[in-house]
C-alpha cells in the first residue's frame, strides 16, 4: 500500500510500520539496559525522593505509558520521516545512521533536555544520563531504520 507525500514520492506504509515496531522493540530492550543497569539505577535511586523526580508508584502503568507514548508513537513518526527523507540520504548504512541519528538528537533530545533544564530543578546528573541515553537511542533508532526501511 503506497501513499504519495508532497512531491509525489511513494511511501510504503507497511514498511514504515515494520520499521517503527522494530525500532520500538530494539529501543525498549536497550533502554531497559541503559536505564536499569546497576550503575545508572544506583544514581536514580539516590534522587528518588527529590521533589523534581516523579514518584512512579505504579511501575506497570509507567512502563506501558512509556512504551506506547514515549517510544512506539515516536518511532512510527520517525520511521515515516526517515522514509520521506531517505532519498536525500547518502545511501550508505553508516552515513544514513549517522545523519538521521544526528537529526533525531537535534530535533528531539537537545530541545527536551534544554526545556527540562530551564523549567525544572531536575538534577544535572540525571539530565546528563538522559542526554547520553537519548543519544544512544537516537542512533540506535537510526540504525534500525537504515537496516529495515
Amino acid at each position: 500500500m503506497n501513499i504519495f507525500l508532497l512531491v509525489n514520492m511513494p511511501i510504503d506504509i507497511v514498511q514504515g510500520l515494520i520499521g517503527g515496531v522494530t525500532a520500538t522493540i530494539v529501543w525498549f530492550i536497550v533502554g531497559a539496559i541503559v536505564y536499569m543497569n546497576p550503575f545508572v539505577a544506583k544514581i536514580y535511586k539516590k534522587y528518588e525522593n527529590n521533589p523534581s523526580v516523579k514518584n512512579r508508584k505504579d511501575v506497570k502503568r509507567f512502563i506501558i505509558n512509556t512504551f506506547v507514548f514515549s517510544v512506539l508513537i515516536q518511532c512510527f513518526l520517525f520511521a515515516f520521516v526517515y522514509m520521506y527523507i531517505k532519498p536525500i540520504l547518502p545511501g550508505i548504512l553508516i552515513l544514513n545512521t549517522l545523519y538521521f541519528g544526528m537529526l533525531l538528537v537535534v530535533v528531539k533530545i537537545i530541545p527536551r533536555l534544554f526545556d527540562m533544564y530551564v523549567q525544572s530543578k531536575y538534577p544535572i546528573i540525571l539530565l546528563i544520563i538522559e542526554m547520553i541515553n537519548g543519544v544512544i537511542g537516537s542512533f540506535l533508532i537510526a540504525l534500525v531504520f537504515s537496516f529495515v526501511i
